[in-house]
């Protein structure tokens, strides 16, 4: 995509008012973006106001207070930097939070009865309970990664409709997830975060190469310790001291590599100043590398087969 085609192409940016989210907006501004900065932070608008424009003609970034795990407020996201110029060229799905729950905590909790007492009565089985999880790390971190990819792929199509009706050349529009190092391997402090930053991963290579064909890459950047607000107190200084600090010049670059719509379903982890170019496993065998590779238009057809009669199921139980 050349910036020249617009007088300010537009970007999205979710978990904009800190952290790598921030340091790409400021990046973008300099490559004379209109930026449209989401976050639930309440002081993204003041965040966004004290950034410096890199030339008079810039477009000062708008801040959007945004809960990603909303729909609708996602949706109204998309509608707001959408109406700028008819366009959205950049989707930087970058929000995210640590573990919600400590699963290794897991215990029955509420207390048996007794018999008046204090001795407990002989089959206390069935008052036994367990309070129910809080997913909200995968709602934000996997979920609604789903949601904004749903929202950008659909822009995105609207929008080169409209560019083809007004005669003008298809360009790529492109969407880059923030997904981790620890998408790759195993990390018992925070499960729930590793496994949705798996999910991410996959999510990309699933869907990359395909919508590739309409113009639309979808790509992820797997950064190592960055300093962000997710850190608690002390870690930042710790892993510095240690010389794990992997410094945000080198997460810019793994952007860099992907601003121009020339690469989808591609992974790049983002270690201390290098980029490594992640694929997926090797197959063990033929057989597990026909299902995953020849075999699409068998998947493809009994899951299309399958859509088609539960969408008829459902006109029928609606009267249709």
């Amino acid at each position: 995509m050349s910036t020249s085609e617009r007088p300010h192409p537009v970007a999205i940016i979710t978990g904009a008012a800190s952290g790598i989210g921030l340091a790409l907006t400021t990046h973008l501004l300099a490559k004379n973006y209109k930026v449209f900065m989401a976050d639930i932070n309440p002081a993204g608008a003041s965040i966004a106001a004290s950034l410096p424009l890199p030339t008079p003609s810039a477009a000062p970034p708008t801040f959007v207070p945004t809960d990603i795990a909303s729909f609708p407020a996602q949706l109204a996201l998309f509608q707001h930097a959408y109406a700028y110029n008819g366009s959205i060229d950049f989707f930087a799905a970058n929000a995210g939070i640590d573990d919600s729950e400590d699963v290794f905590a897991a215990e029955v909790e509420a207390a048996v009865e007794t018999n008046g007492n204090g001795t407990l009565n002989g089959d206390t089985t069935g008052h036994l309970t367990v309070k129910a999880p809080n997913l909200k790390t995968l709602d934000v971190d996997l979920a609604a990664v789903v949601s904004g990819l749903k929202l950008f792929v659909a822009f995105a199509r609207h929008s080169a409709r409209a560019d083809a009706a007004r005669g003008r050349a298809r360009r790529a529009r492109n969407m880059v997830i923030t997904a981790s190092m620890v998408g790759l391997y195993p990390f018992e402090t925070n499960p729930l975060y590793c496994a949705a930053k798996h999910g991410l991963i996959g999510l990309t290579r699933s869907v990359g190469p395909r919508f590739a064909k309409e113009g639309i890459t979808v790509n992820a950047i797997l950064p190592a310790f960055v300093p962000t607000g997710l850190a608690p107190p002390g870690l930042v200084e710790a892993v510095q001291e240690q010389g794990h600090l992997t410094p945000m010049s080198t997460v810019l670059l793994a952007y860099e590599a992907f601003l121009w719509g020339h690469r989808a379903g591609e992974t790049v982890e983002v270690s201390l100043g290098e980029l490594y170019w992640r694929k997926p496993v090797g197959y063990p065998n033929e057989s597990q590398r026909w299902l995953n590779e020849d075999a699409a238009g068998v998947w493809g057809g009994a899951y299309e087969k399958a859509r088609t009669e539960g969408a008829k199921k459902d006109e029928g139980a609606n009267g249709g």
